[in-house]
C-alpha cells in the first residue's frame, strides 16, 4: 500500500468517525451511554469516533440502530449543532 492510499483510508475513517460523533452529540447522548447501547466498552467506541478503527458494515449498522439513524446519514458531511 502506498503512503497516499494509507492517508486516504485514514481520512475516510476520520471523516466517518467525526460524522458519527456529530450525530451523537446533536442527540445529546454521552459517549459512555452510546458505547453501552452498542455493546462496546467506552475505549473501543472512542476509537471508532476517533477514526482509529476500520469498522465493519455490521458495526456501522449497530451504531445506526443505537442512534436511530439511517446508515447513509454517516456519509453526509455534518456540522455540529450546539444546543
Amino acid at each position: 500500500m502506498s503512503e497516499k492510499e494509507g492517508q486516504t483510508k485514514a481520512q475516510i475513517l476520520k471523516a466517518l468517525g467525526e460524522n458519527i460523533k456529530t450525530i451523537r452529540l446533536n442527540k445529546e447522548i454521552p459517549q459512555k451511554e452510546m458505547a453501552n447501547r452498542c455493546g462496546y466498552d467506552k475505549s473501543s467506541y472512542n476509537n471508532i469516533e476517533a477514526g482509529n478503527r476500520n469498522i465493519t458494515i455490521l458495526t456501522l449498522h449497530t451504531i445506526a440502530t443505537a442512534l436511530d439513524e439511517p446508515m447513509e446519514s454517516f456519509f453526509i458531511k455534518r456540522k455540529l449543532i450546539i444546543r
